[in-house]
């Protein structure tokens, strides 16, 4: 905007100047008069391209200062730059500001202006037309980037509703277990407590008079009992969720935590019945796949990392491997060296490898 009207000026200028050069263009209009001619559409240009940005502000300018060319020719040079740019903001034909420029230098012939002026034209519409498509370009670039803040915008607005539900939805599955695990404490013990309750109330009372039907009662008392007492733990048993289960999930979260926070993808695979992993294997597996992950971050710049378990018929297999690149031979630190002793005292073997990224294979007997 500040160039366009900076080019406004200069040329405006120009055109004074030109007409003192040549005096005959003053034989219709006097000095003052042009200054005041020029500078009414210096005024229009300047409230057009500052405060309203209104097409028919630019067209009236365009007939004001061909109305004007009439009285003073030089000032033509004025309306073809405005008439460029009102193509350019209507976006017509590229081939019509080709048309102008011709037409331009036509008519300023016929006005016998001379080159230096009609060049000094020239100029101003290719100034004026490099100027609006840079503009025009830059307001694009600005408009795709608000597109894209605003899209950003929508998604993490989603992605704050999703973690939100699935929030909700955690806590409603939380509720809904405990709300069964109630209603079938409530159902196997409330009766059979119940029931053994009001027993033992009539025991009271038969056992005064009748010792042997008494005992008999109490035997039905502690079969009740009993039998409730099977019931919870058949119960809860049938609610408690596998240990393989739990660990595999407690894995799996910390490979996802790994992933968001250092950018790297995680594949987790596994074969065989996890459940005929014990818990010290369930730790060593665990803290061992820990170490591996550090380990890759730090040193082989990979940006996959695949984690195997397989529970076969003799033993339980661990293979981590990422597909970076993992320079020299490897130095066992700290924790290498700790992962070597873990599964060695566990009756283990592991094996370290980088021909082909970083791999660590270990080896436990079941």
């Amino acid at each position: 905007m500040i160039y366009k009207i900076a080019i406004n000026i200069i040329t405006a200028i120009n055109v004074f100047l030109y007409g003192m050069d040549n005096q005959h263009y003053f034989n219709k209009v006097s000095y003052p008069i042009v200054i005041t001619l020029i500078c009414i559409s210096l005024s229009l240009d300047i409230l057009y391209n500052v405060k309203y940005k209104e097409e028919k502000i630019l067209l009236l300018n365009i007939l004001y200062i061909l109305l004007v060319s009439y009285i003073y020719p030089p000032s033509f040079i004025l309306a073809m730059y405005m008439i460029i740019e009102y193509i350019e903001v209507r976006n017509y034909n590229k081939l019509n500001i080709m048309l102008v420029i011709f037409m331009y230098i036509f008519i300023s012939l016929k006005m016998n202006l001379d080159y230096t002026n009609i060049l000094l034209g020239v100029v101003s519409c290719i100034s004026i037309y490099e100027i609006i498509n840079h503009q025009q370009k830059v307001d694009k670039l600005e408009k795709y980037n608000f597109d894209l803040k605003e899209e950003n915008f929508v998604l993490e607005e989603r992605r704050k509703n999703d973690n939100k539900i699935n929030c909700q939805s955690v806590e409603s599955i939380k509720i809904e277990e405990r709300n069964l695990i109630s209603q079938k404490l409530h159902d196997k013990i409330g009766h059979t407590l119940a029931g053994s309750i009001m027993q033992l109330e009539a025991l009271k009372i038969i056992n005064q008079c009748d010792y042997k039907k008494g005992n008999v009662m109490l035997d039905n008392i502690i079969d009740n009992l009993r039998d409730g007492m099977d019931d919870i733990r058949n119960t809860l048993r049938r609610i408690k969720p596998e240990q393989g289960q739990i660990n595999i999930n407690n894995l799996k979260l910390m490979l996802d935590k790994f992933t968001n926070k250092c950018n790297i993808d995680t594949n987790l695979k596994v074969e065989g019945d996890l459940n005929e992993i014990n818990l010290v294997y369930w730790r060593a597996i665990i803290e061992c796949i820990n170490e591996v992950l550090t380990n890759s971050m730090k040193y082989s710049n990979g940006e996959l990392i695949n984690v195997e378990i397989s529970v076969l018929n003799k033993i339980i297999r661990l293979y981590i491997k990422d597909n970076g690149c993992y320079q020299g031979d490897i130095k066992k630190g700290m924790g290498l060296l700790g992962i070597e002793e873990r599964i060695v005292n566990l009756g283990g073997d592991v094996y370290f490898n980088n021909e082909d990224g970083f791999s660590n294979l270990i080896i436990l007997k079941r």
